[in-house]
């Protein structure tokens, strides 16, 4: 799927999320890792799932590999992964917090 779809279909579904409430992850060298990965791998079954943070760069991305783009990402952009069917998403805020949404 081209970037700029993953970006607008992510941006149309998260309005229709019912979400969690928001859990500290960290930001910069705070960063939890260990609660992130954990998060991840609980909740996507599927190894490739969507990461969204901006038109031109979203992408489907392998769930192994995922932790070092949010770790890169995060603080500078609200991030936002999703499961292949746009039904599961994990939101990340700048400000190093995340939840759980289901469509």
């Amino acid at each position: 799927m081209e970037p700029h779809l993953i970006y607008s279909v992510s941006s149309h579904m998260k309005g229709l999320a019912n979400w969690s409430d928001w859990v500290y992850c960290g930001v910069g060298d705070e960063i939890k890792e260990d609660v992130i990965d954990m998060a991840i791998n609980e909740y996507f079954q599927d190894s490739m799932i969507y990461f969204v943070s901006a038109r031109k760069e979203s992408r489907e991305v392998n769930k192994k590999d995922i932790l070092e783009l949010i770790k890169k990402e995060l603080g500078q952009n609200e991030l936002f992964l999703w499961d292949v069917n746009f039904k599961k998403v994990i939101e990340f805020n700048k400000i190093g917090v995340m939840r759980n949404g289901l469509v």
